[in-house]
């Protein structure tokens, strides 16, 4: 096996919205850590891993055809690690809802060249290399945010890859949790939990690179998050840090028991799914006629950062506009496009008795957990937000939970913002089972 590593800094100026939460005006005014963008080359497979909150497909096409030109790699993962500290941007999902800030596109229109240039730097910097893995756990720093008595996903899988001479060349990383320590509170760009992370592994191991990848965390989040918990841990930069060193702690206590090898088997196979729309049961007539009666909603000034005690578990129940007006834009665009598949890639890779597989959705953390119990690998990376964003999958059983509600009923925030990520999912019911088994069946492929 050969393989290479590299990282490039991805942060905007200060001076443009900060993006990603609502209800706060000001500007991004500093950098408290930056946000960056890894890749990992290993044969003739590149997996980029980015501080962002989506990774489009038009961004995915754009970085693979420019990597195709520079290395001749044909397969390519482009992976984003949820960040919700990271600018508001999209560009080009294919669901509603989700709008970039005109002010990135300066920026977004060298992000693609970023995140090739970083494969082309780890693909020059390609040697001889052996891997392992492993998985560990980190418990009680997470939760269900949806069911908070369900339990959260403690696995921590970790592949090492290290040159001839033993010297660790990167340690990659996953956990499933959305990167939401901090919301509107603060005006810095930041990494959220996965830059404490990766700055705790790499001072244990100055010669790598950690790279964190984004597990099926759609509906897990941080500590005691859960949605209408006002009292929960206070989203501070050291409440962040300390989540973000518990989690390398578990990779700390892994990394020493791994037994890299140099045959290492590298693989990979993707395919696409067309899955059903979600079907509404609210006529067209009735959601404009709601849309028009949120629009006339007269919002409050809103100062440059939230206020003193907001917290996102429950900042919709105090700016309930902003989420309101999202979802029904959403359900607009569904009702619209009924009839239209989307269209979701899913792909795997294996190297060494680490298999990946990837899709584009914030897919529920169990359905999640059912891709690694058919997975074949020992260690299975199993990753949302990849190669498009096509917005959160819940299972079966939560989309009956919401099917006879009415509409106004579904939207008000004070008695569903639990089900958040159930009332705005896109995908009709019974398609969630086509991505676990068509996930599973990559794996089987990739593996053998």
């Amino acid at each position: 096996m050969i393989a290479g590593v590299a990282r490039v800094t991805i942060t905007p100026p200060p001076g443009l919205p900060h993006g990603c939460w609502s209800a706060r005006t000001g500007l991004a005014e500093g950098v408290h850590d930056e946000l960056l963008a890894h890749a990992l080359v290993v044969d003739d497979v590149a997996l980029v891993a980015a501080d962002l909150v989506f990774a489009s497909t038009p961004l995915t096409e754009e970085v693979r055809r420019r990597v195709r030109d520079l290395t001749g790699l044909e397969h390519v993962v482009v992976h984003a690690t949820h960040n919700h500290s990271a600018p508001a941007f999209s560009r080009g999902c294919a669901i509603a809802g989700v709008a970039d800030a005109g002010a990135f596109t300066a920026w977004a229109d060298v992000l693609a060249e970023q995140l090739a240039g970083v494969v082309y730097a780890a693909w020059r910097a390609r040697r001889p290399a052996r891997a392992a893995s492993g998985v560990g756990i980190a418990e009680g720093v997470s939760v269900n945010r949806v069911d908070r008595s369900r339990p959260a996903d403690e696995e921590v899988p970790v592949l090492l890859v290290e040159d001839e001479q033993g010297q660790p060349l990167a340690i990659v990383v996953s956990y499933a949790c959305h990167p939401t320590s901090m919301a509107g509170t603060t005006l810095l760009w930041n990494a959220d939990f996965p830059g404490p992370l990766r700055a705790a592994v790499e001072e244990a191991y100055p010669s790598a690179q950690c790279l964190f990848l984004q597990g099926n965390a759609g509906d897990l989040a941080p500590w005691d998050h859960w949605f209408g918990n006002a009292d929960a841990r206070p989203q501070t930069f050291e409440n962040r840090d300390f989540l973000g060193r518990s989690l390398a702690q578990a990779v700390l206590v892994t990394v020493p028991s791994l037994r890299p090898v140099a045959e290492v088997p590298v693989a990979a196979a993707a395919t696409t799914l067309e899955l059903a729309r979600r079907r509404l049961p609210w006529s067209e007539e009735e959601i404009a006629a709601v849309a028009a009666e949120i629009e006339s909603e007269e919002e409050p000034p809103y100062e440059e950062r939230w206020p003193d005690g907001i917290h996102s578990a429950a900042s919709a129940t105090v700016f309930p506009t902003a989420y309101r007006r999202g979802a029904i834009a959403m359900y607009a665009d569904m009702k619209r496009r009924a009839d239209e598949p989307l269209v979701a890639e899913l792909q795997a890779l294996r190297i060494g008795d680490a298999g990946f597989v990837t899709n584009p959705f914030e897919l529920f953390s169990g359905p999640g957990r059912a891709i690694r119990a058919a997975s074949p690998f020992a260690t299975t990376f199993a990753l949302g937000y990849t190669n498009d964003y096509l917005g959160y999958l819940p299972p079966d059983d939560d989309a009956e939970r919401l099917a006879d509600v009415p509409l106004r009923e579904v939207l008000d925030q004070a008695a569903y913002r639990w089900a958040y990520g159930i009332t705005n999912a896109n995908v009709e019911r019974g398609e969630v089972g086509r991505v676990v088994e068509t996930s599973a069946e990559l794996l089987r492929r990739v593996h053998g």
